[in-house]
């Protein structure tokens, strides 16, 4: 691709179809304007939202249906201003909603702190003076579970207010990052120059040609180099904002903030980052394992992704990857099978890469249509796993928005990324079982997937510890300049990476480029998750009896219930360090299987 496509010139078979849920701005405006309303409606019941049973269950009712369609408007500007961020209308758009949504949060903001104030067995009785409220039971308890972090109503309301601002660092991020990041041509194994971009930039880092990769890699860190001290004020900003937050509503922490919201034991992070650090051995064998395949004295971070089996195989074309990913969740079953059906001819997935479109990719899912996916896709089989990957998100959206009513629909944080990597392991044992007999595409599928556990596993533990530091050194006053998390982050990767793999180019890009700094405690999840999900597909995927089902029964479940709890239900108990030891076997398993084929 010598250069990126504008919007309008992108197949509207690769886009998805906004029409699912609005005809267009003009009617998605419209239909903020009644919500808008309808919040202003429900406003004025403060002061007696809950003054008896039937009252409380109406406006709760209401609350619901404010919520559904605040969400079904939201992801439409959101879904518009991702797909080309240079586009002034969309998002000019999105401001729209993004400011109706601050004053509806504060127009609302009462709700929570009039409930918390009731006494609690009056709370009792009135919930079970209405049978209908039994529908709350679980979103009441989680809300007074959390009674002495939440404010006074004065306080609640002026937070509303206050939102847009409190989120304008990741904002101001998504924006630097991708609407205005350039980082130049660079030339391609033919020696022609191509425009390098956050989607096809893996494709140079796997070259065989080592002065491509280095080429390549150097570019993409430079302008996060030059705009180095920009990017630490903004996540100075972030990062001070959430600590701010957290002693007001008078949490010890951001980070017990960001857990107990979903009564994650901070104890969890903390097993993790020690386990992983207990196994880093395993990371360092593979490193040098490739350095001594590839014969090079030296290895720097621009080798580590080159492909041992000596050239880019099983490359997919978006369709191709389509079925690809059908072919492997055959083991789901229909009702799975189903789902993912209407994805794939329904135009869920926005799939190629435009100029200015968002980098990476995502889910989300809106509860009154169906669950969209973002992509930026590449013909590598590496797409295909980012395909399976949100697919599986988009599967636990919808089968927990068939199961759940609104407010329990969508997953924690926590459970979010189980299912998502589930269909990645999924994937692989089905590669491994298709390519039995050929070693070379053997060594390239175990490559891929020893490339995915170090890169969620190892890579965002390695984030989780980063993150940690920062928010604890600026909770104790430091300034988080570039210089300072240029040091901390290059400390933490060169500790993951180990001795085989020298440190080349800016040490800024390794912390810059995350977008997920910008969502408060997420990234040690991907790594959680990812250990879960080894267990649940290992099950799925040799047939155990239930299995399945289980695992089915935990998409539906939604957010019904606390994540230690569900994820207990379907056999994996993420208090006690047995899932992350799995985990690590099967790693060590493949990584003596590559081993040996090579």
């Amino acid at each position: 691709m010598e250069k990126q496509l504008k919007r309008s010139e992108v197949p509207e078979a690769l886009k998805w179809d906004l029409t699912l849920l609005y005809e267009s701005d003009e009617a998605m405006e419209q239909a903020l304007a009644k919500t808008q309303q309808k919040a202003s409606e429900l406003a004025k019941t403060a002061g007696h939202f809950a003054s008896d049973g039937q009252t409380f269950l109406r406006n709760l009712n209401e609350n619901k249906a404010i919520s559904e369609e605040l969400e079904r408007e939201f992801v439409y500007g959101m879904l518009r201003r991702d797909s080309d961020t240079t586009d002034s209308t969309a998002v000019t758009l999105y401001g729209q909603v993004v400011n109706a949504a601050t004053t509806i949060e504060a127009e609302l903001a009462f709700i929570q702190p009039e409930l918390t104030a009731i006494d609690d067995a009056d709370f009792a009785k009135l919930m079970q003076s209405e049978p209908g409220l039994a529908e709350y039971q679980y979103e009441m308890t989680k809300l007074r579970r959390q009674k002495k972090h939440v404010l006074s109503k004065a306080e609640e309301t002026l937070l509303g207010h206050l939102n847009k601002s409190l989120d304008s660092a990741e904002e101001i991020y998504n924006t630097l990052n991708d609407a205005d990041l350039k980082f130049g041509k660079v030339h391609d194994e033919k020696g022609q120059l191509v425009e390098l971009t956050h989607g096809n930039r893996s494709q140079f880092n796997e070259s065989q040609n080592r002065s491509v990769r280095k080429e390549a890699v150097l570019a993409y860190e430079k302008p996060y180099h030059e705009l180095r001290n920009t990017f630490a004020q903004t996540l100075n900003s972030f990062i001070g904002t959430e600590n701010a937050l957290a002693r007001i509503r008078h949490y010890p922490s951001a980070r017990a903030a960001a857990l107990g919201a979903n009564n994650i034991p901070e104890s969890v992070y903390d097993t993790l980052v020690a386990t992983v650090n207990q196994h880093l051995d395993l990371v360092y064998r593979w490193y040098e394992l490739k350095k001594r395949v590839l014969g090079l004295d030296k290895m720097y971070k621009y080798d580590v992704n080159v492909p041992l089996a000596g050239e880019d195989m099983l490359k997919t074309t978006f369709e191709q990857g389509k079925q690809l990913t059908w072919d492997a969740l055959q083991v789901m079953g229909p009702e799975y099978l189903k789902g993912l059906k209407s994805e794939f001819e329904h135009r869920w997935i926005d799939a190629a890469e435009n100029l200015g479109k968002r980098s990476g990719g995502y889910q989300v899912g809106v509860y009154t249509a169906n669950p969209f996916i973002l992509l930026n896709w590449t013909d590598k089989l590496y797409s295909t796993f980012v395909l399976a990957h949100e697919s599986g998100h988009a599967m636990h959206s919808w089968f927990a928005q068939q199961a759940q009513p609104s407010e329990y629909a969508d997953a924690p944080i926590f459970l979010a990324e189980v299912a998502s990597t589930f269909n990645e392991n999924i994937l692989t044992d089905y590669l491994l079982e298709k390519y039995q007999d050929d070693p070379k595409k053997l060594i390239f599928i175990l490559e891929q997937y020893i490339t995915g556990f170090i890169g969620t596993i190892y890579r965002q533990t390695q984030f989780a510890e980063f993150e940690d530091a920062a928010y604890k050194a600026e909770q104790k006053g430091q300034t988080l300049t570039a210089d300072y998390l240029d040091q901390l982050s290059g400390e933490l990767v060169n500790k993951y990476y180990g001795p085989a793999v020298e440190e080349t180019g800016t040490r800024t890009q390794s912390w810059a480029y995350v977008p997920h700094f910008y969502m408060n405690y997420y990234v040690y999840q991907y790594a959680t998750s990812w250990a879960v999900s080894t267990a649940l597909s290992e099950a799925v995927w040799q047939h155990e009896p239930g299995a399945l089902e289980r695992y089915l029964d935990l998409l539906r479940a939604g957010g019904s219930d606390d994540p230690v709890t569900l994820l207990k239900h379907a056999g994996v108990d993420v208090t006690d360090s047995r899932y992350l030891e799995r985990a690590f076997a099967l790693f060590e398993k493949r990584l003596n299987q590559i081993e040996k084929l090579l």
